[in-house]
């Protein structure tokens, strides 16, 4: 068996060498990850070069799903159903994302709550 004092010791141009291909592999697997994401959110398609647009439109595409699934949960309580707990953990992450979302640098778009309304005070 061999211990970890008699193994070699990497050189310098080794461990140059292991660096980069560690940091390829992790722009190579951000890279795959923005373009899954640019073929399913919609007019995406062609934003993979705009990782900070693509990103928040995936944000804004996930808050709009989000708040579909807060209204129909709160219509099957409404018809009296039980409604798992955990389903409603991820709502009050929307909550939170509305309530200390910054105001977009571009577009001009306002803060809306999970109702669709301005929210109040917003960007103070």
């Amino acid at each position: 068996m061999v211990s970890v004092d008699d193994r070699p010791r990497l050189t310098e141009e080794e461990k140059k060498q292991n660096h980069i291909q560690s940091e390829h592999k992790r722009r190579t697997q951000i890279r795959n990850g923005l373009e899954a994401v640019s073929k399913i959110v919609p007019d995406c398609e062609n934003l993979t070069r705009s990782e900070g647009v693509l990103l928040h439109k995936l944000v804004e595409f996930m808050a709009m799903h989000m708040e579909e699934r807060q209204k129909m949960i709160e219509e099957l309580e409404k018809l009296g159903e039980e409604v798992d707990p955990q389903m409603k953990v991820c709502l009050r992450n929307l909550d939170d994302y509305y309530k200390n979302r910054t105001k977009p640098e571009e577009g001009g778009e306002t803060s809306r709550s999970p109702t669709g309304q301005p929210e109040e005070g917003h960007g103070e």
